[in-house]
């Protein structure tokens, strides 16, 4: 049986917004915001709070450090960027991500202090955001003495 490209395109654009809707159904009611993506395909990313940082990881397998731009606007990140394709020719198999993308984050609310610093290694973007230390204050308890 022999399929045409129009039909395996339908099937790639349904199987796309089905994800879409995943994505909306379980991390829009876990974590009340969806962030937003864009392109072929969307970086698997983990998002930590430390006392001391932010912490944003993100899987680009293939990408080059120069094609990445990390932009910080307010309590807002983005990270953008392309994967080229490595060979060319006609491809018998092709799963590995490749193309532009983009990946929108909402920062846990904290005051972010220094200089922000990001990483490449092997794949792996780890983007650090200093926070501002918080001055703590220890809470006296009085005790009720009636």
């Amino acid at each position: 049986m022999t399929v045409s490209w129009p039909i395996i395109k339908e099937l790639m654009t349904l199987k796309e917004r089905l994800n879409e809707l995943f994505d909306e159904a379980v991390v829009g009611s876990t974590f009340g915001v969806r962030e937003p993506s864009s392109g072929p395909f969307c970086p698997a990313a983990d998002l930590y709070e430390t006392d001391e940082e932010i912490v944003v990881i993100l899987e680009i397998p293939g990408a080059d450090a120069g094609s990445i731009d990390l932009q910080l606007n307010g309590d807002r990140l983005r990270v953008s960027g392309e994967i080229a394709r490595e060979a060319e020719g006609r491809y018998v198999r092709m799963e590995r991500p490749c193309g532009s993308f983009y990946r929108d984050f909402a920062l846990p609310s904290a005051e972010l202090a220094g200089s922000p610093r990001a990483e490449l290694e092997r794949g792996v973007l780890t983007v650090r955001l200093p926070k501002a230390p918080r001055s703590r204050r220890k809470v006296t308890i009085v005790e009720d003495e009636a």
